[in-house]
C-alpha cells in the first residue's frame, strides 16, 4: 500500500523522535504551518521537499511516495517504524494532543472548541496518556 506524502513525513519525524515544532524548526517553519503539511492541508513546496529529504538522509523520490531501487537508512528505518506504530495508541494520542494545542478552527461535537475547552482537552489526554503510560512500565516492569 502506498503512502501519503504527510504519512511519510509523521513517521519520518518520529522515528527520528522528533516533535512537530523540532522538525518545523529545522526546516524553517512555523510549527503550525508543519501541522497543516502533516495533515494534507497544505501542499509541500520543492524546496522543502528537499530539506525533508536532507534532514531525514532519505531520496526525494521517498517523501514523495515513490520507491527507489536503493534503499538508504532512513527509508529501512520508516518501513519498520511505521509498522511498529501503526497500531501504537500512545503515538496516536501524542498527535492529538498536538493536534489539540496547535491547530487552528477545531470543532468538537459540531461547534467551534473554546480556548477553554481546548486547553481541557489537551490537559485530560496528557493526564490519561501519563498515566497509562505508568500502568504499562509496572506492568512490564519498566519503572
Amino acid at each position: 500500500m502506498k503512502s501519503t506524502i504527510p504519512e511519510v513525513i509523521i513517521t519520518l519525524r518520529e522515528s527520528h523522535n522528533l516533535s512537530q515544532a523540532q522538525l518545523a524548526k529545522l526546516m524553517g517553519l512555523n510549527k503550525n504551518v508543519m501541522g497543516r503539511i502533516e495533515h494534507g492541508d497544505r501542499p509541500l513546496r520543492a524546496e522543502e521537499i528537499l530539506k525533508l529529504a536532507e534532514i531525514f538522509d532519505v531520496s526525494t523520490d521517498f517523501i514523495l511516495g515513490k520507491k527507489s531501487v536503493n534503499v538508504p537508512k532512513g527509508e529501512t528505518l520508516y518501513h519498520k517504524h511505521n509498522e511498529q506504530t501503526a497500531k501504537d495508541l500512545a503515538r496516536k494520542i501524542k498527535d492529538l494532543i498536538d493536534l489539540t494545542e496547535n491547530e487552528p478552527d477545531l470543532n468538537f461535537d459540531g461547534l467551534p472548541l473554546t480556548t477553554d475547552n481546548r486547553k481541557l482537552l489537551a490537559n485530560a489526554l496528557e493526564i490519561g496518556l501519563e498515566l497509562s503510560q505508568r500502568k504499562q512500565a509496572e506492568h512490564y516492569g519498566n519503572n
